[in-house]
């Protein structure tokens, strides 16, 4: 399969961390600081071009199953977007030292109904073959959470 350019400048490429398989665990965290919900994740990144496809399978510990296919595509300098059929708008991210970052706003079923949230993610290279993502959860400017999830390639 054909490998994703790397963006040589970035010192943390996520578009090339997420390419192939990856595995995750996560949490969403109240406001308060209540676990609220546990996840796994199972993605899997295909290149072509400038893009990566990135399929993910949800899997919650009430046995809902959620699916979402992302379209990342590189930008100018230190730059990218994403799409995906639950974005209300284009998600707009930055490759940095160490870290790269997405803000995106999503409409998602809670409680049985479909809601606007915003995503702030940031996501922290932590050595080796993990990387921890940290997403506040808002909406309307009010923070209702965090997801903390922890990527790793088997």
């Amino acid at each position: 399969p054909p490998m994703l350019k790397r963006n040589d400048s970035a010192s943390f490429d996520i578009m090339a961390y997420f390419e192939g398989c990856t595995l995750a665990d996560g949490v969403f965290e109240s406001r308060h600081g209540k676990i609220k919900r546990r996840f796994t994740l199972d993605m899997t990144g295909t290149a072509a071009g400038n893009s990566l496809t990135l399929a993910e399978t949800f899997l919650f510990d009430d046995g809902e199953r959620q699916a979402r296919t992302w379209i990342l595509h590189r930008g100018e300098g230190e730059t990218f977007t994403g799409t995906c059929a639950d974005a209300i708008s284009t998600a707009h991210g930055r490759f940095g030292a160490g870290r790269a970052s997405l803000s995106s706003e999503l409409r998602l079923t809670a409680g049985g109904r479909r809601i606007a949230l915003r995503f702030d993610d940031a996501f922290y290279q932590t050595g080796g073959s993990t990387v921890l993502n940290r997403s506040m959860v808002s909406k309307w400017g009010i923070r209702l959470g965090q997801v903390l999830i922890l990527f790793r390639k088997p």
